[in-house]
């Protein structure tokens, strides 16, 4: 089974569906941020969410949520929705008008693919660890749940704070033993990878330029540029 992993697009989806088509896979995973964009409007929010639609249909592809996407789908949340940073009340009633919660309900915060986490912003340990024994996917997945629920009645919950799953930064994002990541969220020309503990941090948010694979258990990374595998390491992240 082959894996290619999209960073964030920002309304970039016909450039994605490029990338798609020349990387056949079995599997396509988007690490979220689907919207906003630097004097982007509400008819360019309208298309993406038209795209949106229709690529949560496709079962080949899983789509996780970002920081961008979830203000759109809870507009109330004060811990979710910082007015100011992308999100209007304009983008948001034509985004809610065109995905119900029915299509919103394919979309998640984490998705594991053998050994390899991923997800928008990245599993930090200060969120995540458990006070005592290992983290695992278990604890990850359940706390994603319990943050889901206590979003929908405006709970607070630490998943979706600055530490959390959709808003670390980068520089905040420390490799964990318990298994290997690929993220988006902060932005840079460069390919960011971090290896230490038997595992790799490697975040793909670099306009569009390197993308994730994943095949037979290993984290490759492609320079869309040169259309070349340019880093490849096993769970060790040698």
């Amino acid at each position: 089974m082959t894996t290619l992993v999209i960073p964030d697009i920002h309304h970039h989806w016909a450039e994605a569906e490029v990338q798609i088509a020349k990387y056949p896979a079995d599997r396509v995973v988007f690490l979220g941020d689907y919207f906003d964009n630097f004097h982007d409007t509400p008819k360019i929010a309208a298309g993406t969410a038209e795209w949106l639609k229709d690529s949560l249909t496709k079962p080949e592809r899983l789509h996780l949520w970002g920081n961008h996407d979830l203000w759109y789908r809870f507009p109330m949340n004060p811990q979710i929705c910082w007015f100011g940073a992308g999100f209007t009340p304009e983008k948001s009633k034509v985004i809610s008008g065109i995905l119900s919660t029915e299509d919103r309900a394919h979309l998640r915060l984490v998705a594991f693919i053998d050994d390899i986490a991923l997800s928008h912003a990245g599993i930090g340990a200060e969120v995540f660890a458990p006070p005592v024994g290992e983290l695992t996917r278990e604890r990850v997945e359940r706390l994603c749940a319990d943050a889901w629920l206590d979003a929908e009645a405006g709970i607070p919950h630490p998943v979706f704070d600055l530490a959390g799953i959709v808003w670390l930064r980068w520089w905040h994002l420390r490799p964990l033993a318990a298994f290997s990541q690929f993220v988006g969220h902060t932005p840079d020309r460069e390919l960011r990878i971090e290896a230490a503990e038997g595992s790799a941090n490697v975040c793909l948010d670099t306009f569009g330029r390197y993308l994730g694979w994943i095949e037979d258990g290993m984290m490759s990374v492609i320079d869309d540029h040169c259309g070349d595998r340019i880093w490849t390491a096993d769970r060790g992240g040698e």
